[in-house]
């Protein structure tokens, strides 16, 4: 029993010294940071850059994927005709999409960036995922010619 009771102690103190001194995983960065420099903005700027990255990367694979489109479409016959050009449509959209979200971005203040942010990773990932499957109904017509 007494052993019982010493460990129920340890466990009261331990949590009571956690509680107190309020541990969590951002105390040794903002400890850490003697620049002036809040780690906010260290953050935005790196998480900014990211996405901006990203986003441009996307686009050059859109932009390379709208070429090969295109130039299947001057050769294609009439029943492959309407599947690229709908693939056209789509990846022009798409285009636009990216280089609305890299506006955004570029505009973006530390108090609408939670928003951007989370608007260009759906933006993003909406665009691959209908890229990839864009790619495989497309494949058959990339591999004819």
């Amino acid at each position: 029993m007494k052993t019982l009771l010493r460990i129920l102690a340890m466990v009261m103190l331990t949590f009571l010294m956690l509680a107190l001194t309020e541990c969590n995983p951002n105390n040794d960065r903002v400890a850490n940071n003697d620049d002036g420099i809040s780690a906010t903005d260290e953050d935005f700027d790196r998480e900014r850059e990211e996405l901006r990255k990203d986003l441009k990367e996307l686009r050059q694979k859109l932009d390379r994927s709208l070429e090969q489109v295109n130039r299947k479409l001057d050769n294609a016959a009439s029943d492959s005709r309407e599947r690229l050009e709908e693939a056209n449509r789509k990846l022009t959209e798409d285009r636009s999409k990216v280089d609305e979200r890299l506006k955004e971005i570029e505009a973006a203040s530390k108090d609408t960036w939670k928003d951007v942010k989370v608007a260009a990773r759906n933006t993003s990932n909406d665009v691959m995922e209908g890229f990839k499957k864009l790619g495989n109904e497309m494949s058959d017509l990339f591999d004819s010619k």
